[in-house]
């Protein structure tokens, strides 16, 4: 056998034995890598699932009304065009931020004209006596009794959530169709608010609003979720359900990053998914403050960042 005829069967050989173990760790890798996938799914999904009450009694507790066909207080003419005296407009905001944040509310809101509130989370003795320029503030109710359903990352999750209910209940004998729900540093564009919620039913449950404009902010949370820095509409009939259900919704959602998604997850299970209308921004200069975002011409809120809304856990 010539030395050449050696080498190639050698050769030929090694290349056979080389791609049975190939194949063999393969066979050998893919059998834990399967199992051990399938083990992390099952973890994923119980843990996911662990805090959240699953119940089929749980949606029979949210006491709504599919979809009414008139207003469920009483209004003059729920036909008439909707004007800025519908639209009450509740504001998180915090007391340390205050003086911070004043001069962002000053730019937009009318006193006499718009209806709302700002909700701080202690008393601002501070910045006593408070300057009619600037929405009325109102002190948040306390939290505490949800302290065991609360492990929201963000701290101030319950009490902002909870703003929707505190402001029906202060305004719900008013003739209102809709409650725009914002941060203290987001900048409203009044008349073109009220021009796009004259293009919906306001007797109907509607839940207005935008994703992030930034795309990592929506693959946290959801692309179907509103922003409240960008601000967001909740119709009369929806926010009164919203109103009844709000500790269920709570003790439901005890993990939820915020309060935004906190109130998407309790309005989906109401049925209502989110109208989206791409005037309400959400763009935050996050490290540039005195940058300027540009709006359309048919904006309707505009938010820029500057600091958090959040501060201690409410006493």
């Amino acid at each position: 056998m010539s030395s050449s005829t050696l080498i190639l069967d050698r050769s030929t050989q090694l290349h056979q034995n080389i791609m049975f173990l190939s194949n063999k760790n393969i066979n050998n890798l893919y059998k834990p890598l399967i199992l051990t996938s399938f083990f992390l799914f099952l973890f994923y999904t119980l843990l996911s699932n662990r805090h959240i009450d699953q119940s089929p009694q749980f949606l029979s507790k949210l006491s709504q009304t599919p979809y009414p066909n008139h207003h469920t207080h009483t209004s003059n003419n729920t036909h008439s065009p909707t004007n800025i005296s519908h639209i009450v407009i509740a504001i998180a905001g915090s007391t340390d931020a205050w003086k911070f944040r004043r001069p962002y509310l000053e730019s937009w809101w009318q006193p006499n004209v718009t209806k709302g509130y700002i909700y701080l989370d202690f008393e601002p003795r501070k910045f006593l006596p408070w300057p009619t320029s600037t929405p009325p503030y109102r002190v948040s109710e306390s939290t505490l009794r949800y302290k065991p359903y609360d492990r929201h990352p963000t701290k101030c999750a319950i009490r902002l959530f909870r703003v929707i209910a505190e402001t029906f209940k202060e305004t719900q004998d008013q003739d209102i169709r809709w409650y725009v729900m914002t941060d203290d540093d987001t900048i409203l564009f009044v008349e073109n608010l009220v021009g796009v919620l004259q293009k919906y039913d306001h007797t109907k449950y509607f839940y207005i609003g935008e994703s992030s404009e930034s795309t990592l902010s929506n693959f946290e949370n959801t692309y179907e979720m509103a922003f409240g820095g960008g601000g967001y509409a909740i119709s009369y009939p929806l926010a009164e359900a919203l109103a009844k259900n709000v500790d269920t919704c709570i003790k439901r959602y005890p993990e939820s990053y915020g309060s935004d998604l906190l109130m998407q997850s309790c309005v989906a299970d109401m049925g209502v998914p989110l109208t989206h209308e791409k005037g309400f921004h959400q763009k935050g200069s996050y490290h540039h403050t005195h940058k300027l975002h540009l709006c359309r011409s048919t904006t309707s809120t505009w938010w820029s960042q500057s600091s958090h809304t959040c501060n201690v856990w409410m006493h």
